[in-house]
């Protein structure tokens, strides 16, 4: 066994039956072969292509990578018009407890400025509202007597004989509350709750066989109604 040293500048081989030579400083990586630390490649390097889901160290190529991509975008909902299956998970930061709260939740009847929308809770409008249209109000039919301002402001009624009204839910003091009686009056007399005042704080005498229109306006949660008529409208 020998040891020592061999100074050769270059390495001549057979290549099926002529000789290369190859220079010593390029297998050490000064010329065109690599070196293994930190190699810089030129050209078109080529590695084998890992199946897909590989999870190593090993080198990923363009298929590789194409090939993630692919698997990665068939399993996720496209941006425009997407349809889930299955459960869809809330990301991180918000719980099932934040749809209501932070978190709107889809209502059906959420209102839409160029739609016809209808509303099932009152509303408030703090900001008011501008009117450029039809405003209806449906026309609340009193089944006995007892006039509830809580599901309308246009009432009809018909009586034939002697009747007392009462009314009820009318809107919280400072905010002004006011409602129309359409009374078919056949017979009979009239009795207004103690709290409505008319004008001289006499009522209006009615003629029978006739239709009469009341108007009452509250600003103090009912205590008082101040009420007008317009009596004696041939039926």
């Amino acid at each position: 066994m020998a040891y020592g040293k061999i100074k050769i500048n270059t390495i001549t081989y057979d290549n099926s039956g002529s000789d290369v030579d190859v220079s010593v400083s390029a297998l050490a990586g000064a010329g065109s072969a690599a070196p293994l630390a930190s190699p810089t490649f030129t050209g078109t390097p080529a590695a084998p292509t890992a199946s897909q889901g590989t999870n190593t160290t090993q080198l990923a190529t363009t298929a590789f990578v194409n090939a993630e991509i692919a698997a990665d975008t068939a399993t996720k909902a496209p941006l425009a018009s997407p349809t889930f299956t299955g459960t869809v998970t809330i990301p991180a930061g918000a719980s099932i407890a934040d749809i209501g709260t932070t978190i709107q939740a889809y209502d059906a009847d959420t209102a839409k400025r160029d739609t016809t929308n209808t509303y099932t809770a009152l509303q408030t409008m703090n900001a008011g509202i501008a009117v450029d249209g039809p405003y209806k109000q449906t026309a609340e039919a009193v089944s006995a007597l007892a006039i509830d301002l809580a599901t309308g402001n246009y009432f009809t009624k018909t009586i034939s004989g002697n009747s007392t009204f009462t009314f009820s839910n009318p809107p919280a003091s400072g905010t002004v509350g006011s409602f129309t009686l359409e009374l078919t009056h056949s017979s009979g007399t009239v009795t207004w709750p103690a709290s409505v005042k008319f004008p001289a704080d006499t009522a209006p005498t009615l003629t029978t066989g006739k239709t009469h229109l009341f108007i009452f306006v509250t600003d103090d949660g009912g205590t008082r109604y101040r009420g007008a008529a317009l009596a004696d409208y041939v039926n």
